[in-house]
């Protein structure tokens, strides 16, 4: 059977890394947090989760150096409850990017809406475009992808350079409102300050998905760790200071709320249109970043068992061509069920920020058995911390991730009586041909 190749170098894993996770974090969530909060509580939102998110990082780095392969997180599952840990995963990350990909072209798509006034179907249209090309450039080979992650990192660089440049102006106002709801003032409410936290949670998502990548890690030992470390240092302090920015803009009575509310910003700097373009870029490569992972996931549950075999299979170029076409299927769906009952892009991220709320205490539970010394004992304990504040406004919505969970228990319990009755009836064709009765008795 072909297996996946080593070919992913440092430089490599950082581009897809920072693209998966900044493309649509850095541009649709400062206008969204601010949808969610007011500028007080929205520039809470972003510290609190900042930090939320140190001790997950630390321990999906660990693990990550731990278990570099392409089972990723479902490999953590099994780690941390046996076997069917791997299947509940598996169905809680499908489920996640069942709705996570067409999210992140359809925030694509609406930055489209403001640069040509499209309409609704417009703009689901172009979300359809958008994981058309995803599509195509998967297809096309790790080299491909490759290629489009440094360009967009270009992009993105730049069009995070221009943006601060030339609205520092509201970077002296975010800090001000930041001082502000430190030392107590403003109006906060911890209602609003939870629901912009847990949209934030989307910002700091990837980095356990970067997981289905790492068994393509070269030199894992030393590569894995400043991978995650070195991404989070990037991607924080840029989406800090972003939020700065963005919060100060709102407090001068900029509109900035919803998907698209940066392009707010585009007015006070040189390149308008040509700005809104460059983000669409860097989404349409986090959506690319997405799909190589989603890819992954699907074919490492192919081979376990977990999905159907099909989505387990590669091409004579070593790639999942099942699990893309798999994926392309299910987001048109998604972007046409969008459209057609009218569902906003925030309550798709906040139903994918829950999911992997509860994969992220799979991946904590793995961590305390198989970390040692007195950091197991911290970072697990912070990160319960955080994840007990993140899960409890969602109330009666996680039937959904209990659901996947359960329905990967059942998956699980189905191939296990698979295996016994194939393993029974190979022992009964064994003794048939031996012709031995007190085999037959014994079985």
């Amino acid at each position: 059977m072909r297996k996946l190749e080593k070919t992913i170098t440092l430089r490599r894993g950082l581009g897809l890394a920072i693209c998966m996770l900044i493309g649509t974090g850095i541009l649709a969530l400062p206008g969204l947090a601010l949808d969610a909060g007011s500028a007080h509580e929205a520039i809470l939102g972003w510290f609190l989760i900042a930090l939320i998110a140190v001790p997950l990082i630390q321990i999906c780095a660990r693990l990550g150096l731990r278990f570099p392969s392409t089972a990723g997180l479902a490999g953590y599952a099994e780690e941390a409850a046996g076997p069917w840990g791997g299947y509940a995963v598996s169905y809680l990350v499908g489920g996640s990017f069942f709705f996570g990909l067409p999210a992140v072209a359809l925030i694509g798509s609406e930055y489209m809406r403001q640069l040509f006034s499209l309409s609704e179907l417009g703009a689901a249209l172009f979300a359809v475009l958008l994981v058309t090309l995803m599509l195509i450039s998967n297809l096309a080979g790790m080299r491909i992808i490759s290629v489009i992650n440094y360009t967009a990192m270009a992009v993105l660089f730049v069009l995070t350079g221009l943006l601060i440049a030339f609205n520092l102006d509201f970077f002296g106002s975010g800090l001000e409102v930041a001082g502000e709801t430190i030392s107590g003032g403003g109006n906060v409410d911890l209602k609003n300050v939870w629901t912009v936290a847990a949209l934030l949670f989307w910002a700091f998502l990837g980095w356990e998905n970067l997981s289905f990548s790492l068994g393509e890690i070269k030199d894992p030992e030393k590569n894995v760790p400043l991978l995650y470390w070195l991404s989070f240092a990037l991607v924080t302090s840029i989406y800090i200071l972003l939020a700065l920015i963005s919060t100060g803009a709102s407090a001068a009575g900029v509109p900035l709320q919803g998907a698209a509310g940066l392009s707010g910003l585009v007015l006070f700097t040189p390149g308008g249109s040509l700005l809104i373009w460059l983000m669409v870029i860097v989404i349409a490569a986090n959506a690319c970043s997405w799909n190589f992972t989603a890819s992954r996931m699907l074919y490492a549950g192919g081979r376990t068992g977990a999905f159907p075999g099909v989505f387990g299979k590669l091409s004579k170029r070593n790639i999942p061509v099942s699990s893309l076409v798999g994926l392309y299927v299910l987001s048109i769906f998604l972007i046409l069920g969008t459209y057609l009952f009218k569902i906003p892009v925030s309550s798709m991220i906040l139903l994918v920020n829950q999911n992997f709320i509860f994969l992220y205490a799979f991946i904590i539970i793995a961590y305390w058995k198989t970390e040692t010394g007195w950091q197991k004992w911290v970072f697990s304990v912070l990160a319960l911390l955080s994840l007990s504040f993140l899960v409890s406004g969602f109330t009666w919505k996680i039937i959904y991730p209990v659901f996947l969970i359960g329905f990967g228990y059942y998956r699980f319990l189905g191939r296990k009586s698979a295996d016994k009755s194939a393993t029974s009836r190979k022992e009964l064709t064994v003794c048939e041909d031996a012709q031995d009765l007190s085999c037959l008795t014994r079985h």
